[in-house]
């Protein structure tokens, strides 16, 4: 291995170790839980289900997400188990490989790596404490990060060589995309465009391969289509492709009430639906988001210093440097995402890992600025480290014990926050995550765990439990509390026992 694979690796490994031993700081989120129930199930309980969805459409519970990361993800606990440390360690996995992609694209786009500036791009892929949240979350984002990287390798192969076999790999790495989730497939789209747009003699080779990325594309939307039909949901997996871009929720609510009077059916609920998930923010306010990025401003402002006062003579010439075609990705980007309507926290990769290529690229060719970066990735990668550390308010060793301390039965119907998902799962064969779930499925109830502090998404429980205590047909009782995080047990009795 050459010196640089040698300082990666061990950058890596101190950083997968960091993880290891803070992943249960961060606690289980709605996002986490809605990707991971699925696969749980699947590898435990023999079903193909959820308990951790929303009602689409009018049909029960599903999950409508690609299903590429879930299919990996029930791999994975069949291997490893189902624990909190065990599953988000994938992740851990796939953000060496990506990583390990990023630097082969790097080199054949001619980017000049040396341990140095190995290091540096280690260190700013890794220790940013916006990038550790999106791959400590059990989100799918980095498997989409690591497809788009593996299928903008293989294009850069295939227009070396122009062969089939480059072009079949071309097809395969973007239908894999496409199962991983569309809004990558939309980020891919919108990294052609630039290419297009900046790509002056080479526009002839970019309209060449628009139409192999567009086949692999849509051999991978067909697969999913298939997957959503044999589980009887592909209106509720169009319904939520929809749903999630303002922009074609916009148009959705445009064309809905025609299309109605036309075919003759009342369009009242998806409209409905639409009204309720459509958020009001312009693209302004959207774009606004990534004043929050502050890794991203500090670094890409210092980048834009360094390339001007870099090309100072002649600043003409960065129209075509690799290095400064990637800074403007980074901005461009998050642009096209907005106008396709949504750009949200954990899609902040997609202008996160273009402006790594851009600041490499420049620290290969200044030392000064390579030193410049160093300070302040080690100064970035403290306070990422620091981002890693138990929250005061929610002590995760508090809510296991919490857990533990209950005589729970398999047979149990537990309504629960998202928390408490990887201490629940194995001790109940039915969870039920009314923060997401649809209240008007459940039919049964034993026990309601309530966190009282919890965020938005934590509130149907709390309403749930008043509901619950204006039924005259039940008996709820409190049995148990938690402290940081604040849980309340309820146990749910007839009042005819």
């Amino acid at each position: 291995m050459s010196k640089c694979t040698y300082t990666y690796a061990l950058l890596s490994l101190a950083f997968v170790m960091a993880n290891v031993f803070t992943l249960s700081n961060l606690a289980p989120w709605i996002d986490e839980v809605m990707m991971l129930d699925t696969p749980y199930n699947a590898v435990f309980h023999g079903s193909w289900s959820t308990t951790a969805w929303y009602r689409v459409a009018g049909q029960y519970p599903f999950s409508t997400y690609p299903p590429l990361y879930q299919v990996m993800a029930a791999a994975w606990m069949h291997i490893f188990g189902g624990s909190l440390v065990t599953v988000r360690s994938m992740n851990l996995l796939v953000m060496i490989l990506l990583g390990r992609v990023c630097l082969r694209l790097m080199k054949r786009i001619g980017i000049s790596l040396t341990p140095w500036t190995t290091a540096l791009f280690a260190c700013l892929l890794w220790g940013t404490s916006e990038m550790a949240w999106m791959y400590r979350n059990g989100r799918p984002d980095m498997l989409n990060a690591l497809l788009v990287a593996l299928t903008l390798l293989s294009v850069e192969y295939d227009l070396m060589s122009k062969t089939m076999v480059s072009r079949i790999a071309v097809v395969f790495a973007a239908a894999l995309l496409m199962c991983s989730g569309i809004q990558a497939a939309v980020y891919l789209c919108a990294l052609w465009m630039f290419f297009f747009m900046v790509g002056g003699e080479r526009r002839k080779e970019c309209l060449r391969l628009l139409v192999t990325l567009l086949s692999g594309l849509s051999l991978g939307m067909i697969c999913v289509a298939l997957f959503m039909m044999i589980h009887g949901r592909w209106l509720a997996f169009v319904t939520s492709i929809v749903q999630y871009s303002a922009t074609l929720s916009g148009f959705a609510l445009t064309v809905l009430p025609w299309v109605g009077d036309s075919l003759g059916f009342d369009v009242t609920p998806y409209t409905q639906k639409l009204l309720l998930l459509t958020t009001k923010t312009g693209l302004g306010q959207r774009l606004l988001s990534m004043t929050e990025f502050h890794s991203f401003l500090v670094l890409s402002a210092m980048t834009l210093i360094a390339y001007i006062s870099y090309f100072h003579t002649d600043l003409r010439v960065l129209r075509y440097d690799r290095g400064f075609l990637c800074l403007l990705l980074a901005f461009f980007a998050p642009v096209m995402l907005v106008v396709a309507g949504r750009f949200t926290t954990y899609y902040r990769w997609m202008a996160y890992l273009p402006l790594l290529f851009s600041i490499v690229s420049i620290a290969a060719r200044c030392q000064l600025w390579q030193n410049i970066f160093c300070v302040a990735a080690v100064v970035l990668s403290l306070l990422g480290i620091k981002s890693m550390a138990s929250d005061e308010h929610c002590n995760y060793e508090n809510l296991c014990s919490f857990v533990q301390r209950q005589h729970f039965r398999l047979a149990d119907v537990v309504v629960c926050p998202f928390s408490v998902f990887y201490e629940m799962k194995p001790v109940c064969d039915t969870c039920l995550f009314v923060g997401v779930f649809p209240t008007e499925f459940i039919r049964r109830v034993d026990y309601v765990i309530e966190a009282s502090d919890g965020d938005e998404f934590d509130e149907p429980i709390s309403n749930y439990v008043n509901k619950l205590k204006t039924d005259s047909t039940v008996v709820l009782t409190a049995i148990d509390h938690c402290e940081h995080p604040s849980l309340t047990l309820y146990q749910v009795k007839s009042s005819h026992e």
